[in-house]
């Protein structure tokens, strides 16, 4: 059993769940889809293998926290702001450990390397779960599509404010570019192999490679297509649990 606390905080939807008993640790959960939370409902309770992790954590005795942020926010400073205000919320209102461990999926990978950088939350853990990383690759694969690749370019244009003409390759490499300049909280990438949108070597791949080059703690874990979403239950909780022994 478990208390969801859903909250409207800058015009956005936020929830925390509460476990029956809490371990002291907290995780924050990025969404790589649009209205992820909503009035009373949000996409990890009532998307069936989403549901099985959320449940999960919460038998452990995890505090969830998860928000909509901004429709196609990119990663942008609106969406990493409403992030660390809502976390700070957490930290003053519920008795957890200052350092969360943080799960993203897709492009909430985005918004979560711009919390890395902007160093305002101290994260303990992260895992990232087929993540969009390069938004220079993602952009490069999408011109394949006429219809999407303008799409793209509206979303990236509205999140940042430019005008859709001055969106290219060389601005989206600059925009969410990875910092290896200080010592990142131990990651865990998990990807399908045949992942299509976020293609398992333009992404998680390079990450880990840059990663290793700088000495970094990162690894890698390959699903196939057949497991679902909830099969990363496991590793997600063992590589959380193996980062608490330290407070």
């Amino acid at each position: 059993m478990y208390v969801s606390r859903y909250y409207k905080l800058n015009n956005r939807w936020n929830v925390k769940y509460i476990p029956d008993k809490p371990n002291g640790f907290a995780v924050f959960l990025i969404s790589g889809q649009n209205d992820s939370v909503e009035e009373e409902t949000s996409i990890w309770e009532h998307h069936p293998e989403k549901r099985v992790f959320l449940e999960s954590l919460l038998k452990r005795g995890y505090t969830v926290l998860t928000s909509e942020l901004i429709p196609n926010h990119w990663g942008n400073d609106a969406a990493c702001m409403h992030s660390e205000q809502i976390i700070h919320l957490l930290q003053k209102s519920e008795i957890v450990n200052k350092q969360i461990h943080l799960f993203a999926e897709g492009t909430g990978a985005i918004a979560a390397l711009k919390l890395l950088r902007r160093d305002e939350i101290q994260f303990r853990s992260m895992i990232f779960f087929n993540p969009c990383i390069y938004i220079e690759a993602y952009y490069e694969l999408e011109k394949q599509n006429r219809l999407y690749y303008k799409k793209m370019k509206h979303e990236l244009a509205t999140a940042y404010g430019m005008k859709p003409e001055r969106i290219h390759s060389q601005w989206a490499r600059q925009i969410v570019e990875p910092s290896f300049q200080k010592i990142w909280p131990p990651l865990l990438l998990i990807h399908r192999m045949d992942e299509k949108r976020f293609p398992l070597p333009f992404h998680s791949r390079r990450l880990e490679q840059e990663l290793i080059r700088k000495k970094q703690l990162v690894f890698l874990r390959l699903y196939s297509s057949t497991r679902p979403f909830h099969s990363i239950v496991e590793p997600t909780l063992l590589f959380f649990q193996k980062h608490e022994h330290v407070l």
